[in-house]
């Protein structure tokens, strides 16, 4: 009877060494999930800045080489991003 409530024991002190170890490794993934969901916020933001700038691009050069019509086109879309750039931030608060 004795040896039989032993074995249960180290039984019992074995299963909860292992589910703290398990708790343990739970929380590490579980902030490496949130490190790693950062970082997708993060690349996705660049993303949509690089795509403006890439449209940005493409209106610029379909621009006939007037300089100066150019550059006027160019200030006003460089505008619209910056607004379009701060609007995204206010969205994200």
């Amino acid at each position: 009877m004795i040896n039989n409530l032993n074995s249960l024991k180290e039984k019992i002190d074995t299963l909860l060494f292992k589910y703290n170890e398990q708790k343990k490794i739970n929380q590490d993934l579980e902030t490496k999930i949130e490190y790693l969901i950062k970082s997708n916020q993060d690349l996705e933001k660049k993303i949509k800045v690089i795509q403006a700038k890439e449209k940005q691009l493409k209106l610029i050069s379909a621009l006939p080489n007037e300089s100066e019509n150019k550059q006027y086109f160019k200030n006003k879309i460089d505008y619209l991003i910056q607004e379009i750039d701060y609007c995204i931030d206010r969205i994200s608060i």
